[in-house]
C-alpha cells in the first residue's frame, strides 16, 4: 500500500529522519483542526466531550502496548514522565544504573534528585552487552535500571525480555524510555512486565507534538504516593487529612489542563498505527533497513552493523561531517548524531526513497 499519499511532508521531501520527529498524517491533520473548531464553536461544551474521550484514549494506549488502561496515563512528554517518576521512586531507592551515552532526557533527572548513578559501558561499536549490565547492577546494588529500548545514537536495540529477567534476578525497578520504538516495534508489557514504560509520541507514532504516555505496572503504583497534584484528582472540597488517603495510580499523574488537541492526534495516530499493525510497520521498517545497509555505497561505511535482534529503523553510518547539509540540499533529511550520520526510514517511505539516500550519500564530497 502507498502511505505517502498520506503525509503531505512527503510531497517534497525525502524523510528520513523519523528517530528526530515523525512526520503528520492527513488524516491527524484533519482531527486536529476539527476539534480547533469544536472548541472556537463551543467552548467548554467541546472539553466536557473530550473529557468522556479520555478514557477511550487509555485503553486503545494500552492496547497499544498490552497493558491495562489503569496503568496508563496521558503525558505531555517524555521529559516530564521521566521526572515525575524519579520523584516518586526516590523513596524506593537510592542507586540507579544508566548506559553510557544513553538520551540526556532519560538520563539527567537522576543527577539532578541527588541519586547515587552507575553506569554501564557501550561497545565501540554502540551495542550493549546484557551481562555487562548485570555485573554492574550486582556490584553497586543498583535497585533501579532506567535504559533506552532503542539507543538513539546508534540504533541498538535492547531485549525487553532480557533485561526484565536481570531486574528480577537481582531485585530492580525496570525503567524503560520507548520514546524509539513505540510505534515501531511490537511492545507487549503482558510478555515482558516492566516496572515503567514511558515515551513521546512525536517520533515514530507520528501523533505530532505535546503528547505521549506513562505506563507504571500495577503492583509498583500501589506502593507509591503522588507528589504533584490539582484540581482534576482532589475535587474543590479537599482537606489536607483526605490527601492521605487519596489512592494513587497513574491517571494521578495527569495534573492540570489536558492539551486535548495534541491528545487527538495521539488517539488518531495510535489508531493508524492499530489499524496498520505495528508487527507489519516492523516488518516494513526492517525491510527498508535491509536494502539501505545492502546498497551503502563503497565510500560510506555502516556503524550500526547489528543482528536483527538487535537492530531497530535507526541507522548511523560513517560520513563526512557536513553530509546532513549536503543531503538537505537535495531535500534528503537526515539527522547528525554523535556517532555519524543517522538515517531512519519509517513505512510511509518506498524503495525509491532508499535508492536516492544511497545515491546522494554516493556522490558526498
Amino acid at each position: 500500500m502507498d502511505y505517502k499519499k498520506n503525509y503531505p511532508a512527503l510531497q517534497q521531501y525525502t524523510y528520513l529522519n523519523t528517530a528526530g520527529c515523525g512526520l503528520l498524517s492527513q488524516s491527524s491533520q484533519q482531527v486536529l483542526q476539527e476539534g480547533i473548531q469544536q472548541y472556537a464553536n463551543h467552548g467548554s461544551l467541546a472539553r466536557e466531550v473530550w473529557f468522556e474521550e479520555l478514557s477511550f484514549l487509555r485503553q486503545r494506549a494500552a492496547e497499544l502496548i498490552g497493558a491495562s488502561e489503569t496503568e496508563v496515563a496521558m503525558i505531555t512528554n517524555f521529559t516530564n514522565g521521566v521526572h515525575q517518576v524519579a520523584h516518586l521512586l526516590r523513596k524506593q531507592a537510592e542507586k540507579v544504573l544508566l548506559i553510557d551515552d544513553d538520551y540526556p532526557s532519560l538520563t539527567l533527572p537522576w543527577h539532578l534528585l541527588g541519586y547515587e548513578v552507575h553506569s554501564a559501558p557501550v561497545q565501540p561499536n554502540g551495542s550493549i552487552s546484557p551481562e555487562a549490565i548485570e555485573n554492574s547492577i550486582r556490584q553497586h546494588q543498583i535497585k533501579i535500571l532506567a535504559v533506552s529500548h532503542v539507543q538513539y545514537s546508534s540504533g541498538f536495540q535492547l531485549s525487553l525480555a532480557n533485561l526484565v529477567e536481570i531486574c528480577r534476578r537481582n531485585d530492580t525497578l525496570l525503567v524503560v524510555d520507548a520514546t524509539q520504538s513505540l510505534g515501531m516495534i511490537p511492545i507487549n508489557l503482558r510478555d515482558t512486565p516492566v516496572d515503567v514504560l514511558i515515551a513521546s509520541g512525536y517520533k515514530w507514532l507520528n501523533s505530532g507534538l505535546g503528547n505521549g504516555l506513562l505506563y507504571l505496572r500495577e503492583g509498583l503504583y500501589a506502593q507509591l504516593r503522588p507528589n504533584l497534584l490539582g484540581f482534576g484528582a482532589v475535587g474543590s472540597n479537599y482537606t489536607p487529612e483526605s490527601l492521605q488517603e487519596l489512592p494513587f495510580t497513574p491517571q494521578t499523574l495527569e495534573a492540570g489542563h489536558y492539551n486535548f488537541f495534541s491528545l487527538l492526534v495521539l488517539r488518531q495516530a495510535i489508531e493508524d498505527s492499530l489499524q496498520i499493525g505495528i508487527a507489519n510497520i516492523n516488518h516494513r521498517v526492517m525491510q527498508l533497513r535491509q536494502q539501505l545497509t545492502e546498497g551503502l555505497p563503497d565510500n560510506i561505511s555502516l556503524l550500526s552493523d547489528y543482528p536483527s535482534t538487535q537492530a531497530s529503523g535507526i541507522v548511523v553510518v560513517k560520513a563526512p561531517a557536513d553530509a546532513e547539509q549536503q543531503l538537505r540540499a537535495q531535500n534528503i533529511i537526515t539527522a547528525t548524531r554523535p556517532k555519524g550520520l543517522r538515517i531512519s526510514p519509517h513505512f510511509f517511505n518506498d524503495e525509491g526513497d532508499i535508492q536516492q539516500v544511497c545515491q546522494a550519500l554516493g556522490e558526498l564530497q
